[in-house]
């Protein structure tokens, strides 16, 4: 079966699923969908609109036992010898709160379409993370058992989210990331990236400015997007409805 059809038989198999604990006893379904605009599309440290504005959508559909599935899609741009101007990740999963603890486990499908390369993925993941009150931390991974470029990947990240306050009754956080992505094909080259936002929400809305950098070395990576891995500064808006 091709990587497409597996993605969309996955989300498929979720439909049934999801009527059939729709009709149980205090349980529902419910949507949770975005979408934003940013000065750039940053992914793990690498630009993937060559430094341009990013408009990105997702539809989420969760239901109350913690499983969820969804399509998110943005634009693109890779270069032009890539031929292709679009993503559209598919992901199913779970994820619960329990009191302070957050757990989250999903498989997602990475689709980049071009008639040039084959640029397609897919991941599995898992997060876990605690609330202590005056911050949140939290790490996960996720692994590609077939890596577009060959091989496979592990990015396995850490983050901390400290709450600054609430200044004119808007939350404001600040967010750290720190990474570092694994690859088994040694042309490509392992690197470590870092990340840090300042983030403010307000009702359905979130802004967010962002400072990100990596230890990429342009002239000696085999990355794709070598050239697009400097420090680089980013703003977003993002709505939930």
């Amino acid at each position: 079966m091709k990587r497409p059809l597996l993605a969309f038989a996955c989300l498929a198999a979720f439909a049934p699923l999801a009527a059939a604990l729709a009709g149980e006893s205090g349980r529902s379904l419910h949507w949770a969908n975005g979408a934003a605009f940013a000065t750039e599309y940053v992914w793990r440290g690498q630009s993937l609109t060559d430094g341009k504005p990013a408009i990105v959508g997702e539809l989420k559909l969760n239901h109350d036992s913690g499983v969820y599935a969804g399509i998110w899609a943005g634009n693109l741009d890779l270069g032009p010898e890539t031929d292709t101007s679009v993503e559209i990740d598919y992901f199913l999963g779970w994820a619960k709160r329990i009191g302070q603890l957050y757990v989250n486990a999903g498989y997602l499908y990475r689709q980049r379409p071009s008639d040039a390369l084959s640029l397609d993925f897919e991941e599995v993941s898992v997060f876990a993370s605690y609330d202590f009150g005056v911050a949140r931390v939290g790490a996960g991974s996720y692994y590609a058992w077939d890596y577009f470029q060959g091989g496979n990947s592990t990015y396995t990240y850490a983050n901390i989210g400290v709450p600054l306050g609430k200044p004119r009754g808007v939350p404001v956080s600040a967010v750290v990331v720190a990474g570092h992505h694994d690859f088994s094909n040694r042309a490509i080259g392992d690197y470590s990236t870092v990340d840090l936002r300042l983030v403010a929400r307000h009702k359905a809305w979130s802004y967010s400015i962002g400072y990100s950098d990596t230890d990429i070395d342009p002239g000696r990576s085999g990355l794709l997007t070598r050239d697009q891995s400097d420090a680089r500064w980013r703003v977003q808006a993002l709505v939930m409805f």
